[in-house]
């Protein structure tokens, strides 16, 4: 805790003590010209920038003082995003691979609208049933180098832009208006030489659409990421996740390999195959054809816990962590042009092309076989599952009294994936200034295309033959038929006709009145083709993500500004959308500010949102998904560990059954209400501050139903549940007679449905101070600061809420099954020294820290709420807890991901003719990831740290040279 305090305290006193040094050194002169400018969040012109609604701005200057190497670990710097963004380093097993989104006040992707040059951006091809993730804005397809500002308007629902930006609106602006040419590279890797990264960028402009009458713009960049290793990631708390965890523990990977370990029946005909200490030596055997050196003898050292069948015993050791990574090897290209003509009779035409392609490349280890029944797909739903059974007499079978089993690795295989996603973006339109209307209108045709390969997946008619025909599994395995790469192809697409325009007219005591109108008619597509071998069922254990939809949106929306006196401004606007098969929606937003001074005013505002359902939600097709630990209510007694008599097995009360996302027409859209208080204050020309409290609700979001849910309910709502409709796996009453529609579960569809609510409130905190420093040159400041107060999430209508800010929320309360994971406090500082040809810039940025306690469960308040992890005695008996990690509150006695603060610092020389030369060196004193025990858990796409809030990066290091020509 003395830690966590002085590293707050530093940060603090650093923020404090730039700002207040160079406040006391301010001067007030201000001689620049007034100039109207348009703002994010408001097609009117205005004369000061600030406006009713707050918009943070960061410039390409901002962009190269962070030393982010792309647009996704830029966007975690924002204090105002959330955790739960997709992120596209390493493979996993998401539905989304090769994507990165933002998730403003983690609201989830859906409701943070992305706009490049004040347009939408087509989602991306995928069906995320992940909460949040039905529409992903994929920030790969926008060119970090090719930016020239980002405007982020921050106050939730936009009436301008799409009343589905329930979180806020991110618009990128790019870099069009460029006279010359100019080269630049770059490159940057850590002290250890690893998260390589290098990339490439040209430009050329030529024309001055005031003097020449024409402008165009070309730019191109090429980006590398090089693969870095999982265990040469030694930038977070690698020790402790090798101890804690027996992550990282040396030499051992996993017990399944080519050399099969054998299991017996437990019982005659109930196809479980499970063992435990006592039953191991009977009913577990291994296959020790391995090299000696390659043989491991189960033990604690080796992280496997003192339950673990392997202790003590000796088995062929797979090195599975060679294929685990940190950073997957990526490639990106971007193509722009951009062009402006003048017309005539005060029209300007204007065109956007842009091209994106980026490719990430994932390892994998290669794919197993176990001894449990796995769930299968077709394109229509569950296909018949597999489980290796071996009769008596099987040449794999080494058990002459029982079936037997094995657990079995195809190192033959290639594991991983592959995935290509490539954009096409077009813009052509015309603005001008015609009978007092400033307009503009235009074409969009936006398309994404995703081409992604899953290797080494099994051939389930090959695979059957080892159960079917008694094949060993040694013919299998060498059968060439065994292995196949899966690919899929999607595509999403938007068209787009809009227009705009804005006048003012009449005469208030402050002004003219402003008006603004436009509308749009968009078509939104998306077509998901799985590969022909998964849709047909023929491929083992993997899902299909499939569907084929379109829809029409038509809006509309008017925006006022009434200037009703010098002092104060009030602002409304209206926003109508049409959505296919949805009621016409209207939602408003009213906007106030008053000047009481140069020095001081006060801003606010209040906007209702609404977000359509996403294709995918009220579509047949979707997403498909595997479900463990199912118990099922029919073949497994209330206690939820008991089979029930009559043929359950211990397998019906922990199924793994196959899922889908079922599509549900009734769907209501999601509702918000957002409202702002802020505060803008400049005592001088040379120091500008603004506080703003923030409040957003959000009702009937969307989100998957349950497993439990659909069997609680089989009996009214039959067509959620698929069983084995085999007689022969029916239960049996207790004359032996089969009882209908008691057979195994094989899939259960999970509705969308809409649930309760969520709410924020908080206070974003902005403040830039330029000092003139006389023949010491410059001294700029910029400090970015989000404080959340509250984080409500009620899952259920009727369900308890509780604030889950500054926690997990699935910890806190155990009744939650999802929420983002939010920092009380998140921020940054950077302050930059300019004389001459030299700029030296400093940055701090910090990250709350996230408690690990729990305190709830459903309508259960503890007494005392006690640490998720470790051995410690809760004070209630009945509190279930986590002993897997028995030394956790040793080394995190306040049972708390700890507090991030990093430091970088930056150099640009530009005393060379055309030349602009820097140096970056990012997280200056090496500061390690805080660990994370959930994502330290022995998975695959473990990391040992929160990659949405932290990095494994450590120092690194960048350094880019630009010559202009």
């Amino acid at each position: 805790m003395r830690n966590q305090l002085l590293c707050r305290s530093t940060a603090i006193a650093i923020a404090c003590s730039t700002l207040c040094a160079q406040f006391a050194q301010a001067q007030a002169v201000s001689t620049a010209p007034i100039e109207t400018v348009y703002v994010t969040g408001s097609n009117l012109k205005r004369t000061d920038k600030e406006g009713t609604s707050p918009v943070s701005v960061i410039s390409a200057q901002d962009i190269k003082n962070t030393g982010a190497t792309s647009v996704a670990d830029l966007m975690k710097l924002v204090p105002s995003m959330g955790s739960n963004s997709n992120q596209d380093n390493t493979g996993g097993s998401g539905f989304a691979k090769g994507v990165a989104t933002a998730s403003l006040r983690g609201l989830g992707s859906s409701s943070t609208l992305i706009l490049l040059n004040g347009r939408r951006i087509t989602p991306a091809p995928y069906a995320d049933p992940n909460q949040g993730n039905s529409v992903l804005y994929d920030l790969n397809s926008i060119p970090l180098a090719a930016i020239a500002r980002i405007e982020i308007l921050q106050d939730g629902a936009s009436a301008v832009y799409g009343s589905d930006a329930i979180a806020g609106v991110i618009n990128f602006i790019l870099k069009t208006n460029y006279q010359g040419a100019e080269l630049s590279a770059r490159t940057g890797a850590n002290d250890d030489g690893n998260f390589r990264r290098k990339g490439f960028t040209g430009i050329f402009g030529k024309g001055d659409l005031d003097t020449d009458g024409y402008t165009f713009m070309l730019s191109a960049d090429v980006d590398q990421r090089d693969r870095t290793a999982l265990r040469d990631a030694t930038d977070l708390h690698y020790s402790q996740a090798q101890l804690l965890n027996g992550r990282f523990a040396s030499d051992y990977g996993s017990s399944v390999s080519q050399y099969p370990t054998y299991y017996r029946e437990r019982v005659a005909n109930s196809k479980n195959f499970g063992v435990t200490q006592a039953t191991a030596p009977a009913n577990m055997s291994f296959n020790l054809g391995c090299p000696a050196g390659e043989q491991l003898k189960g033990s604690t050292a080796l992280g496997m816990l003192p339950t673990n069948t392997l202790i003590g015993r000796t088995f062929c050791n797979y090195n599975s962590d060679q294929f685990l990574e940190a950073q997957g090897d990526s490639r990106d290209i971007n193509l722009l042009a951009h062009g402006e003509l003048k017309i005539g009779a005060g029209v300007t035409g204007f065109s956007d092309v842009e091209y994106s392609h980026s490719r990430r490349d994932y390892t994998g280890v290669p794919i197993t076989i176990g001894t449990t029944s796995v769930g299968n797909f077709t394109a229509t739903g569950a296909a018949a599952s597999y489980q290796t059974i071996l009769p008596i007499g099987h040449p794999d079978n080494p058990y002459t009294d029982r079936r037997g089993s094995i657990a079995y690795r195809f190192v033959n295989l290639r594991g991983g994936s592959s995935t290509i996603n490539e954009g096409i973006r077009a813009v052509a339109g015309l603005r001008g200034n015609n009978y007092g209307w400033d307009w503009e209108s235009a074409l969009l045709f936006n398309r994404a295309q995703s081409d992604s390969t899953s290797y080494g997946r099994l051939y389930l008619p090959t695979l059957r033959h080892l159960v079917d025909d008694n094949w060993s599994i040694a013919r299998v395995a060498a059968d060439p038929t065994i292995g196949h790469d899966v690919v899929t192809d999607n595509r999403s697409q938007i068209s787009q006709f809009d227009f705009k325009g804005n006048r003012e007219f009449g005469q208030l005591p402050g002004g003219a009145i402003g008006v603004a109108a436009g509308g749009e008619i968009r078509r939104e597509s998306i077509n998901l083709s799985p590969d022909p071998l998964v849709a047909s069922g023929q491929i083992y254990g993997l899902a299909n993500t499939i569907l084929n939809s379109s829809r029409n949106v038509k809006s509309a929306f008017v925006e006022m500004r009434f200037p009703v006196l010098k002092s104060v401004e009030l602002d409304w606007a209206g926003r109508a959308d049409k959505y296919d098969n949805l009621a016409r929606n209207f939602v408003p937003k009213y906007g106030a500010k008053w000047t009481v001074s140069d020095m001081f005013a006060v801003r606010g505002s209040y906007a209702k949102g609404f977000r359509a359902p996403s294709l995918s939600q009220i579509v047949p097709g979707g997403a498909q998904f595997f479900l463990n630990s199912v118990v099922d209510l029919k073949r497994c007694s209330d206690d939820g560990v008991t089979p029930k008599p009559g043929g359950g097995t211990t397998q019906d009360c922990a199924a793994s059954v196959a899922g889908t996302g079922g599509f549900n027409p009734a769907l209501k859209p999601e509702t918000s209400k957002s409202y702002n208080l802020g505060f803008i204050f400049s005592p001088t020309s040379t120091f500008d501050m603004t506080v703003d409290f923030y409040k957003i609700h959000r009702e009937n979001e969307i989100v998957l139903g349950s497993a439990s849910e659909a069997l609680k309910n089989e009996d009214s709502v039959p067509q959620n549940i698929t069983r084995n409709q085999n007689p022969a796996s029916f239960l049996v009453n207790a004359d032996g007679q089969p009882i209908a529609g008691t057979g195994p579960l094989l899939a259960i569809a999970e509705p969308w449905k809409n649930q309760g609510m969520t709410e924020l409130n908080g206070a974003d905190i902005e403040g830039r101070l330029r000092n003139k420093l006389g023949k010491w040159g410059s001294l700029s400041t910029t400090l970015r600061a989000t404080y959340t107060h509250s984080y409500k999430v009620q899952e259920n209508v009727g369900d308890p809420v509780h604030n889950v800010v500054g926690t997990r929320p699935n910890i806190y309360d155990w009744a939650l099954s999802s929420g983002s994971t939010i920092p009380r406090w998140k921020g940054s500082m950077s302050s930059t020294w300019t004389q001459g040809d030299h700029a030296v810039n400093l940055s701090v940025n910090y990250v709350g820290p996230i408690s690990l306690k729990r305190t709830y469960d459903g309508d259960t308040t503890y007494a005392q709420p006690f640490c998720q992890y470790g051995t410690k005695k809760a004070t209630d008996a009945a509190a279930d807890r986590d002993t897997t990690i028995p030394l956790y509150e040793a080394y995190y006695p306040d049972c708390a991901i700890k507090e991030w603060v990093t430091v970088g610092i930056g150099y640009t020389y530009t005393g060379f003719e055309h030349w602009n030369l820097n140096a970056n060196i990012q997280n200056l004193a090496d500061t390690k990831a805080p660990y994370d025990p959930l994502y330290a858990a022995p998975t695959p796409a473990a990391v040992g740290y929160n990659a949405n809030l932290h990095n494994a990066y450590g120092r690194y290091f960048t350094v880019s040279a630009r010559y202009t020509f």
